[in-house]
């Protein structure tokens, strides 16, 4: 169970990255919409500045979608659709999206037989991509080692990557990630590690980032065998 220290640390973050995310749009919007609010703006200039606010709201309706889906795995509104998952395959393949939608990032596994888990195969999928991706990517040479061990209890998936930093809120606010599904557009890896704590969270799991000297920065995943009851 969250304690209020938890929640209220976990509110904070939400909150800086809505107001992050939705800076730039904003920003945009408003820029070109004064712009256009002009009689001497040229047909060519004037369908550039239409286009960018055409696309930066829907960047932000796409925002306002993410944020719909985290605050629903929070809530518990979200309905889970759980069978038997193999974490090891799923991580393989998440490799393999990740190689492909994102070119010279790279991920090496490592994963141990062990029992199946209960678990929403395509929300499992993506906590592992945001988490893979995010850390990979955050490397200077933008590869991770992902390590996967299955019990009676639960898995324990670890992610690192050779980087003399931690990853910091600020590193994940300038960090992009491409969806692994068309249109394949672009998040910050903060918007990513909010949606994989949303669902490590919704199975009865955690996320939590970690950092040693000597392995580098990364992240640990850690899932129950199956959802606990609502």
């Amino acid at each position: 169970m969250r304690t209020p220290t938890n929640l209220f640390a976990l509110q904070a973050r939400f909150l800086a990255v809505i107001s992050h995310e939705l800076r730039t749009p904003l920003t945009t919007i408003a820029s070109f919409t004064e712009s256009l609010d002009t009689d001497d703006l040229a047909p060519a200039e004037r369908s550039v500045a239409l286009a960018a606010v055409r696309r930066n709201t829907e960047r932000m309706l796409a925002l306002v979608e993410d944020l719909m889906v985290v605050s629903r795995l929070q809530t518990g509104d979200l309905e889970l659709w759980p069978t038997a998952v193999d974490p090891a395959e799923v991580i393989r393949e998440v490799a393999e999206l990740l190689a492909s939608r994102e070119p010279f990032t790279a991920a090496t596994v490592r994963a141990e037989p062990g029992p199946p888990l209960s678990a929403d195969a395509p929300l499992l999928r993506d906590l592992f991509y945001a988490v893979v991706g995010t850390v990979a990517s955050g490397a200077a040479d933008r590869s991770a080692t992902v390590e996967a061990e299955g019990s009676d209890t639960g898995w324990r998936i670890t992610v690192t990557a050779r980087q003399a930093e931690r990853l910091t809120n600020e590193h994940l606010m300038a960090g992009m990630l491409a969806d692994p599904d068309p249109p394949n557009r672009r998040r910050s890896t903060a918007l990513w590690m909010l949606l994989a704590e949303a669902i490590a969270t919704r199975h009865g799991g955690s996320v939590e980032l970690t950092f040693d000297p000597e392995t580098g920065a990364g992240a640990e995943i850690r899932l129950p065998p199956t959802i606990p009851p609502d």
